[in-house]
């Protein structure tokens, strides 16, 4: 699909797009791009939609069937998917991240759902400059540098359109906390979240979790077994969701 030839934006991107292949990243990403990853990314989405009770938040009209919709650091592309659902196929979707090693086989997509590969502390691609009448990321404080949002805020600024909304998803960290049933153990639980509580790593599998708190396989194996039997028990990890929602403003030069 190509995108049609008007005066805010050229006919057809030059950003690097997939070809349908994945490409090896060379980047920091503390988590695996492996099938378990994957299967993660998409239990994720799913138990997030539910909730949250909505995929975009309902201050943000969507009812356009010619919006343009971008979802930074896509990963698997499940976002992108789930929300082309009972769209027209005008509707100008595309997913970007610095690897595209998750995102399945080309020919599986909807047809205008594009994916590019773009690390977002890079310069926004020219085509794509206030393109977007809405951009979407979530879950991306892991690759923020020296707690500083400035960099990322305003490429993501820059893809947005005057009038167009940035949603952003992300978990309260430092919030996070453990809940049990009366009478259940969570000390193995405990043990294993008092490390990693404030730290990103709330994105990653049983295996990775357990691994990168203790770095040693024996104890990580051991924590990991019991800390999930707690959960099968009644002890679990409560993490609250955060939504912040944001409209760029029309600028008016005199």
């Amino acid at each position: 699909m190509r995108i049609p030839k008007n005066n805010n934006a050229p006919q057809l991107p030059t950003v690097e797009s997939w070809n349908g292949t994945t490409v090896k990243a060379k980047d920091p990403y503390a988590l695996m791009r492996d099938c378990n990853a994957n299967t993660r990314l998409t239990a994720q989405h799913y138990l997030w939609k539910e909730l949250l009770g909505f995929l975009v938040h309902p201050d943000i009209d969507t009812r356009a069937a010619d919006l343009k919709v971008a979802d930074i650091a896509t990963g698997n592309g499940i976002w992108l998917q789930d929300f082309a659902r009972g769209k027209p196929p005008s509707v100008d979707l595309h997913g970007f991240d610095i690897s595209l090693d998750q995102v399945g086989p080309k020919p599986w997509l909807p047809a205008n759902i594009h994916m590019h590969v773009w690390n977002i502390f890079e310069e926004v691609p020219a085509e794509f400059i206030g393109y977007f009448d809405v951009v979407h990321v979530r879950l991306i404080t892991v690759v923020v540098k020296n707690n500083d949002l400035r960099p990322i805020l305003a490429n993501l600024k820059k893809l947005l359109k005057p009038g167009g909304y940035l949603q952003w998803d992300e978990v309260d960290t430092i919030g996070c906390s453990i809940k049990t049933v009366p009478g259940t153990s969570a000390s193995n639980l405990d043990a294993l979240f008092s490390q990693l509580k404030g730290h990103d790593t709330y994105v990653s599998t049983w295996k990775e979790f357990a691994e990168n708190a203790l770095k040693t396989p024996e104890a990580s194996k051991s924590l990991e077994h019991n800390a999930m039997m707690e959960t099968l028990n009644g002890a679990s990890i409560m993490v609250p969701k955060l939504v912040w929602v944001t409209k760029k403003v029309d600028t008016v030069e005199h």
